[in-house]
């Protein structure tokens, strides 16, 4: 190993155990009500044994579904770039990165997705990844809008549970605003954003240039928002992904006997969502448990055996197959997992140069 790999290996390794810690905690404060009960895990079992499997069949369709808008949705907006074919060129990729995040921490998936497909097609980095970036905008504006109606069809929620969605709601709200202006004012957004780290002594000159550069050069991807057919593409493509994504979870919980609204599935989808960006395990283990948990409790379901059951079978459920695929793609492109690791290494190090240079 190289003295430039081992700071990436040691962050990595100290991310791992750091997530796995979160996981274990997550997963205690799932089950503690369950803890006290000696007959709890057979109650578990027993959701096991009675949960509905016929419900696989229509829950792969629509994972499938989800991938393919995902991959029409990548397409449109990598669009200013090049014209991509959805399954063949997009849906490879897209599966890469959601099995490199299943089994490596700190979302390493999406950096890997962004290099095997930038490699594949010769792009710069850069650029891919700012339509990543983009996507995860509009993840965000989809999720807070299925949140918002489970809230307000919902009854009988706790006044500080509303309170703690609404708030993250306006936090995301707030990071979709800062990205439309992004991209419709590029030019005096990163002029304004220039000056207010000009403002901050500490940071040093010619990293705030390079920052800056790297703001407009990731912009030239994000161009698709300039179109209004897009633009509307793009935004329909994201509500309608999600919401089936929380039709998975509703499915879930009809397997293991646990019957309610939509609205309320859409709750727990807002919250796994959220959920997830806290650095955890790879495949977020223990955390969607909690967040199940959290918010079925909250809405007067009592069962919590079966409520743990149908989260590992809304998890292991997908994240199996995805995986498996996602893996099996990745072997078949013939790139190299230290490929990718010294790309990332280059980048950091091309961050240190500029930083270095200021001072």
């Amino acid at each position: 190993m190289t003295a430039s790999a081992k700071p990436l290996r040691n962050r990595k390794l100290l991310s791992l155990l750091f997530g796995l810690a979160v996981s274990v905690g997550c997963l205690w404060l799932a089950m503690r009500g369950m803890l006290k009960d000696p007959n709890a895990l057979k109650a578990i079992g027993n959701a096991f044994r009675q949960a509905d499997y016929r419900m696989l069949f229509p829950y792969w369709f629509g994972l499938f579904v989800f991938y393919w808008l995902k991959s029409w949705r990548w397409r449109m907006l990598l669009l200013p770039i090049g014209n991509f074919r959805p399954l063949p060129d997009l849906f490879p990729p897209i599966l890469i990165g959601f099995a490199f995040n299943n089994v490596f921490p700190a979302h390493a998936g999406e950096f890997v997705r962004v290099f095997a497909f930038s490699r594949q097609h010769r792009l710069r980095y850069i650029t891919v990844l700012s339509t990543v970036v983009l996507e995860r905008v509009f993840d965000i504006l989809a999720i807070v809008a299925f949140l918002a109606c489970g809230l307000f069809f919902v009854k009988g929620l706790g006044p500080s549970f509303r309170q703690t969605a609404i708030v993250t709601g306006i936090g995301a709200t707030a990071i979709v605003a800062g990205a439309v202006i992004f991209v419709t004012w590029t030019g005096p957004f990163v002029r304004i954003f220039e000056r207010v780290l000009g403002v901050l002594s500490l940071i040093p000159a010619g990293f705030r240039a390079k920052v800056c550069g790297m703001l407009e050069t990731a912009a030239t991807g994000l161009t698709s928002l300039h179109n209004p057919a897009l633009v509307a593409g793009i935004v329909f493509t994201s509500l309608a992904q999600w919401a089936i994504n929380g039709w998975l979870i509703h499915l879930s919980l009809i397997s293991f006997g646990i019957h309610v609204s939509l609205w309320v599935s859409l709750i727990v989808l807002g919250v796994v969502a959220f959920g997830v960006t806290i650095p955890s395990s790879p495949g977020y283990f223990g955390v969607i448990q909690l967040c199940f948990m959290s918010v079925l409790k909250v809405v007067g379901v009592k069962d919590e055996p079966a409520i743990l059951a149908a989260s590992v079978f809304f998890q292991l459920a997908q994240y199996v197959p995805v995986t498996l695929l996602g893996l099996w793609f990745f072997l078949r492109s013939g790139l190299r997992l230290s490929e990718a690791e010294r790309e990332e290494r280059s980048a950091e190090s091309e961050l240190g140069e500029a930083v270095g240079g200021a001072r």
